[in-house]
């Protein structure tokens, strides 16, 4: 019976072929022993450090020319860490203290910095240790000839690696990469993040087990929505995986053919479909999959991706590049959202005992203006020519909400004064996501413009578990009565006061919970580009009359085991055809 490993999702999709299992080599030679100085040495270290900055600058350039703008923000954040004095000066000192040759002094530079990243227990920083490495690679490569991914990969194959750098698949041929499954890796991973830009179907955080029980040429089945790597599949089992992807490319077809279709209910109650986004590529796809906007626009990993804060100018070269994918649609901005368990490198937050309920979201913002000013400027002025709309994670009391509108009436006038065009009527809506936002939700809706509930969050701090915790994972149920009771009061609320509610949390994106969000009064539903079909033909499958009796008989259950059970017996048939 064949191996099946599992990991995470980095992209969905299907794939099958030989593996390649991918080592890079890990030069070891000194100076000494090649009979070489260390002026030598130092000399090609330089040399290949700006080789490999020209050939990052390549594959930069070619993706602003193809409008594929923020993979190419990868390769000039790559560009960047290569530019650290800090890497340079640490390879030279290993040169000329150490006898290393240039190869192994830039891999070891780096990986110094790599594991400090790691053990800062930080997924966004770990992932850009696995950058760090590949800058690294890059200019290893250039000192000792060694063949890049692409030199290897002569024929189709499932690529079997440890970790994979954006250099690494840019030097592959598309049509030879069949899928990666890497031991090593997040979904934040650039990687991870490439791979799902160019379809690409990939599994990370296998585990070293992975490339234990590879070898090349055998024969890998990846399965992205089981997050399953099945090994040596037989021959009935490879059948089935192809008439699957066969299955799956004529769905999509039929999807694809329905994204222009309206979201509208059975019985005509329309109900908006936007999307969840961090990036203009994620709005493009989003605007491919007929999204009637951005719901919830993620704006950390600007502030993630480096070592300084990023400023106006460059804000708003995002918003703007946003609102150009989803022309004349609403782009709702989430002011940034740190702390927790999202660290900055250009903000180092305190040590706290409870971090999830310490200094993070608004509170941030509101104690530092520094940081919120110059993002409330920007969305201002990106507001002056698109419909953007700004939302303000982690609000606990109206005080918050007046403060952030005395700030933004500062931003205002700055503006004015500087002559610069900003939007006049800009919308302010807030984040439900603490207990005590949904409980004051009357006294929020006399003053906020919208609401979106952030229905992850609202799980974690209903139910007291951390949902990274293992321990109490079996608590953080998002169907939960007292969750669902909450997204209720929120909606009555706000709608009282003529208020719009939208739902941006993963609740928003699972096909089985739409009737259900549609009955509890929830008006707008916003999920990641990859579900908005799915959601798209639940909305269409439900008739919102009997979505409101569903809500009513979940909002009486006893547990959330109670209210799958209701949801998965409610219109079998049509949600049979729509899960993804």
């Amino acid at each position: 019976m064949p191996s099946v490993l599992h990991g995470l999702s980095a992209a969905p999709g299907l794939a099958i072929g030989p593996a390649l299992v991918y080592r890079p080599s890990e030069p070891s030679s000194t100076p000494t022993e090649l009979g070489v100085s260390a002026q030598v040495e130092l000399a090609r270290l330089a040399d290949a450090m700006q080789q490999a900055d020209a050939a990052i600058a390549h594959h930069e350039a070619a993706l602003t020319q193809a409008n594929r703008l923020d993979e190419a923000e990868i390769f000039a954040a790559h560009r960047m860490l290569l530019a650290d004095p800090a890497l340079q000066q640490q390879a030279e000192a290993f040169i000329s203290a150490d006898e290393l040759t240039a190869a192994e002094a830039i891999m070891r530079a780096a990986e110094i910095q790599a594991q400090l990243l790691e053990e800062l227990g930080d997924e966004y920083l770990s992932a850009r240790a696995i950058d760090l490495r590949d800058v690294a690679r890059q200019v290893q490569r250039i000192l000792t000839g060694e063949q890049t991914l692409g030199e290897r990969l002569a024929a189709p194959a499932v690529v079997v690696a440890h970790d994979l750098g954006p250099s690494d698949l840019m030097s592959v041929p598309r049509d030879f990469l069949l899928g990666f499954a890497l031991a090593a890796g997040g979904l934040t991973a650039h990687s991870s993040i490439l791979a799902r830009g160019l379809g690409i179907p990939a599994l990370v955080g296998i585990g070293h087990d992975l490339l234990e029980q590879v070898r090349d040429g055998m024969t890998l089945a990846i399965d992205s929505q089981q997050g399953a790597l099945v090994l040596d599949p037989d021959g009935d089992e490879q059948a089935q995986v192809h008439d699957r992807m066969a299955t799956a490319a004529a769905r999509e077809q039929e999807l694809r053919a329905a994204a222009r279709l309206p979201t509208v209910t059975r019985d005509g109650q329309e109900v908006m479909l936007v999307a969840n986004a961090s990036t203009a590529a994620e709005a493009r796809a989003a605007y491919e999959w007929g999204a009637a906007g951005v719901g919830l626009l993620r704006t950390e990993l600007l502030f993630l991706e480096r070592n300084d804060l990023p400023g106006e100018e460059e804000q708003l070269a995002l918003y703007r590049a946003v609102a150009a994918e989803l022309p004349a649609q609403p782009i709702t901005v989430r002011t940034l959202d740190v702390g927790g368990d999202k660290h900055l490198p250009a903000f180092p937050l305190p040590k706290e005992d409870n971090p999830f309920l310490g200094w993070r979201g608004i509170r941030i913002g509101l104690s530092r203006p520094e940081i919120l000013l110059p993002q409330l400027r920007a969305l201002l002025r990106a507001g002056a020519a698109a419909d953007i709309r700004v939302m303000l994670p982690m609000v606990s009391s109206v005080a918050e909400l007046r403060q952030a509108r005395t700030l933004l009436a500062q931003a205002q006038a700055e503006l004015a004064a500087q002559g610069l065009p900003y939007a006049t009527d800009l919308q302010l809506g807030v984040m439900i996501e603490v207990p005590a936002a949904a409980l004051n939700a009357a006294a929020l809706a006399r003053e906020a413009d919208f609401f979106s509930i952030g229905t992850n969050d609202l799980t974690q701090y209903t139910m007291a578990c951390d949902r990274g915790n293992s321990r109490v994972a079996n608590l953080y149920q998002p169907l939960d009565p007292a969750v669902l009771r909450l997204i209720e009061l929120t909606c009555t609320a706000a709608h009282a006061h003529g208020r719009h509610v939208a739902v941006c949390g993963e609740l928003g994106g699972d096909p089985l919970a739409t009737a259900l969000l549609i009955g509890l009064g929830v008006d707008e539903l916003s999920c990641a580009p990859p579900a908005l079909p799915y959601v798209r033909a639940a909305i269409r499958a439900t008739d919102a009359a009997a979505a409101r009796a569903l809500a009513a008989q979940a909002l009486a259950a006893s547990d959330a085991e109670s209210v799958r059970r209701l949801l998965s017996g409610a219109l079998p048939g049509e949600y049979a055809k729509i899960e993804p």
